[in-house]
């Protein structure tokens, strides 16, 4: 008998092992069925977006597989195979599937995600679940059983899946919306600085997040379709080979075609030979700090815009000299930000507003210093970008209610 009981006990401990990597094993199955031929997720769009919903079906799938099991295990068997062909077959017919409603990607979502996940519970109960000897400690999964003299087995109360089924839609839905939010105001500066290769990727993305969406004044489909023509037009130059007399101009455009298309090594390799010597050019100082800021090397950045900036600063005042010390210390400022050097990012974001005292670089500055948790200057430089420019409002509210919410006290702000 506690030979029976030993064995036993080992194969419930090895059970606790098998169910996560059958539940892993068949969630990457499904991921990788889900992706089209650039590597994008069809329905989900980004990897933390499948996780989720995948987290979230997981209890209400463990619970009703616990009460599959509890009649036969061939009927865990039929039933796991089936719901697992079912959501393999769901995830192959994605990508000829078109939804063009928020509605209809979130049952999308959750419906795959509940048959992926109670595919895997089934199996796990069906192949792993040891059958235990009478007398041995129930499975803590199955919360179901209460202890003899205390009614046997009774099922889940009926709001408990409620709940269960509220969550597997609810919690997927608004971590993608405030997911789309944020992805939403990260497009729109990719198209601000001309990122085509980033903004066409954003878009896709937010098309499966919301397709309802729009950005630029532009609906998703359209705008994803626009930039995927000027993105295939940029590769399409970039790949051009470049005659043997080629001047400046013509360098010029390939760097900044390889710049929009993010391609910033090769960026690079142009850059360098106009940063000194015969072939010097003040804009390829800028260039390389750009491109070093994008592949986060904030020191390399930063000694690219510094050298920028000193070498208008001695220079003939011209708008062009405005134009590229405005750039540099932008560049500047960002790079401190990235290495954490708060000091320099404040007196930089000065040191701007001093050359340019615009309502966009005052806005700058009161970000920076809400960042920085200086409340009061932070609400007065926002107050003065929409003295400046009344467009800023909108903006400067939204900053001074949180400034207001985050110190307790609106009497901390200056209205």
């Amino acid at each position: 008998m506690t030979s029976i009981e030993g064995t036993s006990e080992r194969e419930f401990r090895a059970s606790w092992i098998v169910w996560p990597a059958t539940v892993i094993a068949i969630s990457l199955v499904t991921r990788h069925l889900l992706l089209d031929r650039d590597g994008h997720l069809e329905w989900y769009g980004r990897n933390d977006i499948y996780a989720v919903s995948m987290l979230s079906a997981l209890p209400i799938s463990f619970f009703g597989a616990i009460r599959v099991s509890k009649k036969s295990r061939s009927s865990s068997v039929v039933l796991g195979a089936c719901l697992l062909v079912a959501s393999l077959c769901l995830a192959v017919i994605s990508h000829g599937t078109s939804l063009d409603s928020l509605t209809a990607v979130t049952i999308a979502r959750a419906t795959l995600a509940i048959l992926a996940a109670f595919a895997a519970a089934n199996l796990c109960f069906a192949f792993v679940a040891p059958q235990r000897p009478n007398g041995q400690a129930p499975n803590p999964l199955e919360s179901d059983q209460v202890a003899e003299g205390q009614g046997g087995q009774q099922a889940l109360p009926a709001w408990t899946w409620l709940l269960f089924g509220v969550a597997t839609i609810a919690i997927p839905a608004t971590y993608t919306h405030s997911a789309a939010e944020s992805l939403q105001k990260n497009l729109k500066e990719s198209l601000g600085s001309q990122r085509i290769a980033l903004a066409w990727e954003q878009c896709w993305q937010l098309r499966r997040f919301n397709p309802n969406a729009a950005a630029a004044d532009t609906d998703l489909a359209t705008l994803q379709g626009n930039l995927r023509e000027e993105k295939i037009r940029l590769e399409a130059e970039v790949e051009r080979p470049m005659p043997r007399n080629m001047n400046l101009s013509m360098i010029g455009r390939r760097i900044t075609s390889l710049v929009q298309l993010d391609r910033n090594y090769e960026a690079l390799g142009w850059i360098r030979p106009m940063m000194s010597g015969r072939n010097f050019h003040p804009i390829s100082l800028d260039y390389y700090g750009l491109c070093q800021q994008r592949l986060e090397h904030p020191a390399e950045s930063m000694r690219g815009y510094e050298r920028s900036l000193q070498h208008w600063q001695r220079q003939p005042d011209s708008p062009s000299k405005r134009n590229a010390m405005t750039s540099a210390y932008k560049g500047i400022a960002f790079a401190a930000r990235q290495s954490g050097n708060r000091r320099l990012e404040e007196e930089t974001y000065q040191s701007l507003i001093e050359l340019a005292p615009t309502a966009e670089y005052h806005f700058l500055l009161a970000t920076c210093y809400k960042e920085h948790q200086k409340t009061t200057p932070a609400a007065e430089h926002a107050q003065l970008a929409v003295q400046l420019d009344p467009l800023y409002a909108e903006q400067a509210r939204s900053m001074l209610s949180q400034l207001s919410r985050d110190h307790f006290s609106c009497f901390l702000v200056p209205r």
